[in-house]
């Protein structure tokens, strides 16, 4: 009898708004960049205080063990857009800079494009980098977000370290960088005012978009720059944190993060709406022992992956396990902790079913629907066993796969050149159990070779599929 309060609050409406809560829920992603997972209050940081995230985790679903699908920026958004492993992008580099000739292939079917068909409003604020416009690929209007299923978008093309990096916005009157388009600021490395401005403008594009579509679905895809470098915060925000520069930044997005979930309730539809968190990948380690960087003295301003080995840009456990947070006031029980793994790449599946939108066909789509993770009582099924296969630098290549508690390391890369003492090839790999060894210290490949055989075959599989597949860019 105790489910029955539940079973009639998912039945009835939404007394405030009079949506049925499961009827096309709002989908809200908040995607940071280069956030390690010892970032936050609720992952065990000491000093930088985040309570909105800490609400977000008490009040719905915590994953321990949540992965982006990528160590690096341009793969793991593409896997977040497509539920697909980077290897099947095509691009052929994990990060695309604003003169590479390739951009996300307009036969992928993105979230927004999914969530749109079922009539979602669809507005993105935050880090594209998924493609640029430029003389190597005719300035393709393909490049651009509007080209992928999103109405309206305020974002950089790039990371904001690029010297020519730009803020753009939608604009059906613009014609710069091209048609559809207006630039808001250019030169974002040098423009400090800009990018110290980047998180409190997406906040305010963020609550606006929330209010003008409250009465329909909609997907809000919110990528903040930071903390990637260099980290600034906005002038509110200066000084406030006990963590220094990288704390006040993190603040401010935690306060973002606040102030989207207050608008949902304010205007009614918080149990309408599905929030997720997390991390395109690790903390920038490559900087984590340097004084005279192109970004001053970073030493402070890295953070890091704690407990994890390594950050971004390794497929050690640091530049890959990211934050993972769930909310869904009355579907997601308060307190959830999801122990089992699970990815970036599952977002788009998930929402897909939500929404009733059908898996894109013609592709494989590596995500699997874990709504029985966010409440077995309401949503009936089996979640398939995650696998995964782990691609890297710098061109997508293979580097190590998991099932299970097991991870297979066939292949070892760090930004720092440490590789901690292993070595990893496909006839000698490393084998961890990522469960009773998170630090990936312990090689267990001698005493279980049937785990071994079997995570090698699940590589061998993914690698022909890939190739009998191919991708829309032709090889992979």
């Amino acid at each position: 009898m105790r489910l029955l309060p539940l079973l009639l609050t998912l039945l009835l409406v939404n007394p405030l708004h009079g949506r049925p809560v499961l009827d096309k829920p709002n989908i809200v992603v908040v995607f940071l960049d280069d956030c390690g997972y010892g970032f936050l209050s609720h992952t065990g940081n000491p000093t930088i205080h985040t309570p909105n995230v800490s609400r977000l985790v008490q009040e719905g679903a915590n994953f321990p063990q949540f992965y982006s699908a990528s160590p690096a920026c341009s793969a793991s958004r593409y896997s977040l857009m497509t539920g697909r492993n980077p290897r099947r992008s095509g691009l052929g580099a994990w990060v695309l800079d604003p003169a590479s000739a390739k951009y996300i292939h307009p036969n992928e079917v993105t979230l927004a494009e999914g969530l749109k068909d079922r009539g979602y409003a669809t507005g993105f604020f935050g880090k594209w980098h998924l493609g640029s416009p430029n003389s190597n690929n005719g300035n393709t209007p393909n490049a651009f977000p509007l080209a992928h299923g999103f109405d309206s978008c305020v974002f950089t093309n790039v990371s904001h370290d690029y010297s020519n990096a730009m803020l753009v916005g939608s604009n059906p009157a613009g014609t710069q960088p091209i048609a559809g388009y207006e630039i808001l600021a250019s030169n974002l490395l040098t423009n400090v005012a800009a990018y110290e401005d980047l998180t409190r403008r997406y906040r305010d594009l963020s609550v606006d978009f929330i209010k003008a579509n409250k009465n329909n679905p909609f997907l809000l895809y919110c990528a903040p720059n930071m903390p990637h470098l260099p980290i600034h915060a906005g002038s509110a925000f200066h000084g406030k944190s006990l963590a220094g520069v990288l704390g006040d930044c993190m603040e401010e997005i935690d306060a973002m993060v606040g102030t989207i979930v207050s608008t949902l309730e304010t205007e009614g539809i918080a149990q309408n709406t599905l929030v997720i968190f997390s991390s395109d990948n690790g903390q920038w380690i490559l900087y984590e022992n340097n004084a005279n960087s192109s970004y001053g003295d970073t030493r402070l301003h890295v953070g890091s992956a704690q407990p994890f080995r390594d950050g971004k840009g390794s497929t050690w456990e640091g530049g890959v396990r990211v934050p993972g947070v769930w909310y869904w006031p009355g579907v997601i029980a308060p307190r959830t902790v999801v122990k089992t793994p699970a990815s970036t790449m599952d977002v788009l599946p998930t929402a897909f079913a939500l929404a009733g939108e059908a898996l894109p066909s013609g592709r494989t789509i590596d995500g699997r629907d874990i709504r029985p993770f966010l409440s077995s009582n309401t949503f009936s099924g089996t979640v398939p066993t995650f696998q995964h296969v782990y691609t890297g630098a710098s061109s997508n290549g293979i580097y190590a796969a998991r099932k299970g508690p097991w991870k297979l390391h066939i292949a070892l890369y760090s930004q720092t050149g440490n590789n901690y003492g292993f070595t990893a090839s496909q006839g000698t790999p490393l084998l961890f159990n990522v469960e009773q060894d998170p630090h990936e210290r312990f090689d267990r490949r001698a005493q279980e070779p049937a785990v071994v055989a079997e995570l090698q075959g699940l590589i061998n599989d993914f690698n022909n599929s890939v190739n009998t597949e191919q991708t829309f860019w032709g090889a992979p």
